[in-house]
């Protein structure tokens, strides 16, 4: 349940949790409801949760973050095979996170095999600077780990 709703939120663009986020609270952000509702839909998979020690729930942020990192490597792949030795343009915009530090976000735009033109969220990633050699250099860092 835990992966598969991870996989529903990522593609979204969903975050997944929020700083002082439980499973105790009344707003428990979108992973922990959407866990929730997919456990209360499944017998089976709603005793084992209740009877799994906490620690193989699959709930954690480190896990979540190693699960969303697995499910951006295959989208990665998957966009590559989508337009192959073709070109593509890399957009580049800022953003910040919730803790209002400064962030790059790439997006690359190309013509699939069908013809037409996609864009498709490739990552982001933290930025000291907003100078051009340190975004071509995460730029770069960014594509060859994809």
């Amino acid at each position: 349940a835990s992966i598969d709703c991870i996989r529903h939120c990522v593609p979204q663009g969903h975050a997944l949790h929020w700083h002082g986020e439980s499973a105790s609270l009344k707003n428990r952000g979108n992973f922990f409801e959407l866990h929730g509702h997919a456990r209360g839909r499944v017998n089976v998979q709603s005793f084992v949760m209740e009877n799994a020690p906490k620690n193989l729930q699959v709930t954690s942020t480190d896990i979540q973050k190693d699960i969303v990192n697995a499910i951006a490597t295959e989208i990665s792949e998957e966009i590559i095979c989508d337009f192959g030795e073709d070109l593509f343009t890399v957009l580049v915009d800022e953003a910040w996170d919730t803790s209002i530090k400064e962030q790059m976000s790439i997006l690359l735009c190309y013509v699939n095999q069908e013809g037409y033109v996609k864009e498709r969220f490739l990552g982001s990633a933290h930025v000291a600077d907003t100078k051009s050699m340190i975004l071509k250099m995460e730029i770069e860092l960014m594509l060859v780990r994809n």
